[in-house]
């Protein structure tokens, strides 16, 4: 049956679209990520979130209610637009980039990058080992690693769909190569510290008043005489 299509109307548009867009940009890096997904094509709500989970969370891991509200946010700024499609007795919303969405990704993507912002809780609760036990540490070292082997069997999963002319996008494909072999070696540096870690803590007593050990000497030592970029 042929979809009936239904434009959203409480955007003060009958095309689905905010009446003024917010010419301040996407607003965040979430609204951004989103943006971008509908710069490839239009997404129904439940096929966006999964893209973002194929995609995005590797590079902004957010909560899947967030990615749902999102497009909703865009669409109130005026970079989205938002129709009801009927297909027999199920309705869906589809949204879609707006041409000042679009000029606000190109805007976006025209600005310097913030700082990567680094949130890895195992390695917080390595900070503080010494308040703790050797089985916890080691259990945070498992969690890190547990992390690592699993994105890389994801990422590996994926890139093998690349390789099969499975991938959504294959004109995509060049960039997607390059942020594919940036986590595969972050990942794999992970689990290589991981072990590095673990059989240096193997050799302490505990975890608190052990000091600078021959092992985490060297370790200080190496990253002491690094260059200077």
């Amino acid at each position: 049956m042929r979809s009936k299509v239904k434009p959203v109307t409480n955007n003060a548009r009958p095309d689905g679209t905010s009446a003024t867009p917010d010419p301040a940009g996407p607003g965040s890096t979430t609204a951004a990520g989103v943006l971008g997904l509908l710069a490839l094509r239009p997404w129904g709500t439940y096929d966006l979130t999964a893209q973002a989970r194929r995609s995005l969370r590797f590079v902004l891991p957010r909560a899947e209610s967030v990615l749902y509200a999102e497009p909703k946010r865009l669409v109130a700024k005026g970079f989205a637009a938002v129709r009801e499609e009927l297909t027999g007795r199920r309705r869906r919303r589809v949204y879609e980039i707006t041409p000042a969405g679009r000029e606000a990704l190109r805007s976006w993507l025209g600005t310097p990058p913030a700082e990567p912002s680094l949130d890895i809780e195992p390695l917080l609760r390595v900070l503080f080992a010494d308040q703790g036990s050797l089985d916890d540490l080691r259990a945070s070292l498992d969690a890190l690693d547990d992390w690592a082997a699993a994105r890389i069997a994801e990422g590996a999963e994926i890139c093998r769909g690349y390789l099969a002319d499975e991938a959504p996008f294959p004109e995509r494909l060049h960039i997607n190569g390059l942020v594919a072999d940036y986590y595969a070696d972050l990942y794999t540096l992970t689990r290589a510290w991981v072990a590095r870690a673990r059989a240096e803590v193997d050799t302490w007593p505990g975890t608190a008043g052990v000091g600078l050990t021959p092992g985490t000497r060297a370790m200080v030592e190496r990253v002491a005489a690094l260059p200077l970029p």
